[in-house]
C-alpha cells in the first residue's frame, strides 16, 4: 500500500513529466455545484456499499465502508496513473472532510479504487472515516473524478454518518442480525502494477509509419519481479481481419522487449520501443499489455486507438518476424449481465440444482443453502423474509443466493410459470448462476433477477429455433449479445430497477437453461460466437431485429428520430421476392430476409452481419 504523502509526490512528479500537462479543477469552477464532465467515456453506476447508512461510528474511532460501482463507460478505471480514479467532496467542492480517513490522499480526496477496472466490471472505492468528536447525523457527499482530466458521469455518492458516544455502540450493534462474514473479494496475485506514463492515448499516422511509444509502470505489489517484457496483439476495426503492429526492433511478432532487469516493491520500470502503423487505411486498436515472471498482469493492459489516414506507400515493406500475433482482448473476462427475470415476485420458491449456495442479505453473507433444498422468499411492507437450510431472516436488504463453485450452476424457481406458446408445453423455470430478490428503487415492483455470465445468457435467448439455419442463428446472437451489451454499458434504461435488461421482448426473449436444452444448436452457436460484438467505429451499438419487412429495412430515422449511420435502410431482397408485409418495427435485421439469404445465398453469419447494420465490423471482446 502506497502512503498518502508518496502518492501525492508520484502525482505531482508525473504531472510534470506529462508535459505539465494543466489540471482541469481550477478555481474559477469551485462555485459551480455540479461537475461539469469533461469526458463522457468515464462513466458509472452505483452498485452498494459494506455498511449501509447510517454508518454508525463512536467519536474519535475508525470505520471503513466501501463503495461499489460498476464501470459503464468506455474508458478504464486506473488505480494509478495521471488518471487514477478516486473521490471528491463536493457541496461544496473540495471542502475539508471532518471524516478523513488514514488512506485518504488529501483532506478533500478519498485514496484510490482497489485496482484497474475495465468496462462492465465492479470497482471498489475503499474509503477511512475518523468520526470527529462531535455526537450527531452527517452527510459527506461525493463525485468521482478521473484525477487531472475528466468528473465521473453518474457516480455522485453520499454517505450519511452518525457519531455516537463510546457507550451506545454497543446498543447499536445488539440490534442487528449476527452476520458470519463479509463478503470481499479475495486475491490470489502476488503482482501488481500501476501504469503512470503512456505518451501517446491515441494515435493518427499513415500506413508503415514508425511510432514511438514510452510505456511505465510502478510495482504496487508486495513481490519483486525478477524480470518483464512487453505483449502486443490487436484486431483491426476497419476489415475485421487481424492486425500487426510490430516493428522490426522487436523480438518477434508478439513480443516487444524481455528484460531481465529485477523491479523491486516499490520500483518504477520504464520503456521506450517503437511499433508500426497497419499498411492499410482503416481504424485499429492496439493493445500491448505487461507480462512480468511470466504472468500476464490485467492490470497492465494498454488500449491505443489507431486512424491510417492513408496505405503505406508503394515501396514499404512490413517486417519479417517469426511467430504469429496473438489476441489481447478488450475484456479481460467475461462479462456478466442482469435480468430482470420475474416481475411481482412476491413470493419466491428456489431450489439449486447444481451446486451450494452463499446467501447474502445485501452484501453480507448470512450462511449457505445446500444444493436441493428449497428456500422460501417474500417481500412484503418494506421487509424481505427468507427461509431454508436452517436460516430464517427478516430484513430491510435485498437478498442475493450465489452458487459457490459453479458460477454457471442451474437453479430452479419452483412456483415460477414461464410458457411460450410458440415453443411447445414447456415452463422455463430453470436459470443459470446467482439470484437476486429485490425491490425497485421506487419501491413499485420486487423482481426475482437473474445475474449470469455474458454467454449464458446469449444461449439462452429464445428469438430462434433449432431448426433454424446455423449462420443466421450466429447473427442473430450477435446481434442479440450486442444489443444488451450496449443497454448494459450504454443506456440508464433499467437503473431504477437495479438490472441491465428485461427477460421479456422489452429487450429480448431470456427463457434460460431449458431453451439450451430445447435448442442445442442455438446453444452451439452461442459458443461459436463466444464474445463477438458489433462496433462502428470502434464503439459498440444498438442492433436491433425484427420479424420482416415488406421489401425494405428502415433507419432509424424513420422510426425514432435521430441519425445513427449503421441502421439506415436496405433491400431485404426475400421479403420483397415473397411480397411480404412489415412485421415489427422494421430497423436492423429482417429475421425472415436474413435466414433466406443464408440457406439460398450461403452467405455467413459475419456477412449477414454486415449487410443488415452498414459500415460495422465484428470483434471479439473477450475469450
Amino acid at each position: 500500500m502506497i502512503s498518502s504523502k508518496t502518492m501525492i509526490f508520484f502525482r505531482n512528479f508525473f504531472i510534470f513529466l506529462l508535459f505539465l500537462t494543466p489540471f482541469i479543477f481550477v478555481n474559477d469552477v469551485l462555485a459551480i455545484d455540479h461537475p461539469t464532465i469533461r469526458d463522457t467515456g468515464f462513466s458509472a453506476k452505483y452498485v452498494d456499499q459494506s455498511i449501509g447508512d447510517p454508518i454508525v461510528i463512536p467519536a474519535g474511532t475508525s470505520e471503513t465502508v466501501t463503495i461499489r460501482f460498476k464501470n459503464t463507460g468506455t474508458k478504464v478505471w486506473y488505480a494509478g496513473g495521471s488518471n487514477f480514479i478516486s473521490a471528491y467532496t463536493i457541496e461544496p467542492k473540495y471542502h475539508d472532510s471532518l471524516f478523513r480517513g488514514s488512506n485518504w490522499i488529501g483532506s478533500d480526496q478519498t485514496a484510490t479504487i482497489s485496482k484497474d477496472t475495465y468496462q462492465g466490471q465492479i470497482g471498489e472505492l475503499k474509503i477511512d472515516l475518523i468520526a470527529p468528536n462531535k455526537v450527531g447525523e452527517y452527510t459527506e457527499k461525493f463525485y468521482l473524478a478521473a484525477e487531472n482530466y475528466s468528473w465521473v458521469r453518474g457516480s455522485y455518492f453520499f454517505l450519511k454518518i452518525k457519531v455516537i458516544n463510546a457507550p451506545e455502540i454497543q446498543k447499536a450493534k445488539i440490534t442487528q442480525i449476527e452476520k458470519v462474514e463479509t463478503k470481499e473479494e479475495v486475491s490470489t496475485t502476488i503482482y501488481k502494477a500501476q501504469r503512470f506514463i503512456l505518451n501517446k492515448p491515441e494515435i493518427t499516422a499513415v500506413g508503415g509509419e514508425q511510432i514511438k511509444i514510452i510505456l511505465g509502470y510502478q510495482n504496487v505489489g508486495e513481490s519483486a519481479w525478477q524480470n518483464y517484457s512487453f505483449v502486443a496483439g490487436g484486431t483491426s476495426v476497419a476489415s475485421g481481419e487481424f492486425a500487426s503492429f510490430a516493428d522490426a526492433s522487436w523480438q518477434d511478432k508478439n513480443t516487444i522487449l524481455q528484460k531481465n532487469n529485477p523491479i523491486s516493491s516499490g520500483g518504477i520500470l520504464r520503456e521506450t520501443f517503437f511499433m508500426r502503423a497497419p499498411a492499410k487505411q482503416g481504424n485499429y486498436t492496439a493493445r500491448f499489455q505487461l507480462k512480468v515472471d511470466g504472468t500476464v498482469l490485467g492490470d497492465g493492459i494498454v488500449e491505443i486507438p489507431i486512424t491510417v489516414t492513408s496505405d503505406a506507400p508503394s515501396h514499404y515493406v512490413e517486417p519479417v518476424l517469426s511467430g504469429e500475433p496473438i489476441e489481447i482482448y478488450r475484456l479481460s473476462q467475461e462479462p456478466r449481465i442482469r435480468v430482470g427475470l420475474w416481475r411481482d415476485a412476491n413470493f419466491v420458491e428456489f431450489v439449486s440444482d447444481e451446486d451450494n449456495y452463499n446467501v447474502f442479505e445485501g452484501t453480507v453473507l448470512i450462511g449457505i443453502l445446500p444444493r436441493g433444498t428449497l428456500a422460501k422468499m417474500s417481500y412484503s411492507a418494506g421487509i424481505y423474509t427468507f427461509s431454508g437450510g436452517g436460516i430464517s431472516l427478516n430484513t430491510k436488504n435485498y437478498i442475493r443466493l450465489e452458487p459457490i463453485s459453479n458460477e454457471r450452476a442451474v437453479f430452479t424457481l419452483r412456483n415460477y410459470e414461464r410458457q411460450v406458446s410458440w415453443k411447445g408445453p414447456r415452463n422455463f423455470n430453470k436459470y443459470r448462476g446467482a439470484a437476486e430478490y429485490r425491490v425497485t428503487q421506487d419501491g413499485a415492483n420486487v423482481y426475482l433477477i437473474n445475474d449470469v455470465l455474458f454467454e449464458d445468457y446469449t444461449a439462452g435467448i429464445g428469438e430462434t429455433t433449432n431448426y433454424d439455419n446455423v449462420e443466421y442463428i450466429k447473427a442473430l446472437l450477435t446481434s442479440a449479445r450486442t444489443y444488451a451489451y450496449y443497454i448494459q454499458q450504454y443506456s440508464s434504461k433499467h437503473d431504477k430497477r437495479n438490472f441491465d435488461v428485461v427477460a421479456h421482448t422489452g429487450d429480448q426473449l431470456y427463457l434460460g437453461y431449458l431453451h439450451e436444452t430445447l435448442a442445442p444448436k442455438v446453444a452451439a452457436a452461442a459458443t461459436a460466437t463466444k464474445g463477438s460484438i458489433i462496433t462502428y467505429n470502434g464503439t459498440p451499438v444498438i442492433t436491433p431485429y425484427f420479424g420482416n419487412t415488406d421489401g425494405r429495412t428502415r433507419a432509424w430515422s424513420e422510426v425514432w428520430g435521430g441519425e445513427k449511420p449503421w441502421l439506415v435502410s436496405v433491400k431485404a431482397d426475400y421479403d420483397l421476392r415473397d411480397g411480404k408485409s412489415l412485421f415489427g418495427h422494421g430497423v436492423g435485421m429482417s429475421q425472415r430476409d436474413a435466414e433466406i439469404r443464408a440457406d439460398e445465398l450461403g452467405s455467413s453469419w459475419v456477412d449477414l452481419v454486415k449487410y443488415y447494420y452498414t459500415g460495422v465490423e465484428v470483434e471479439k471482446f473477450y475469450k
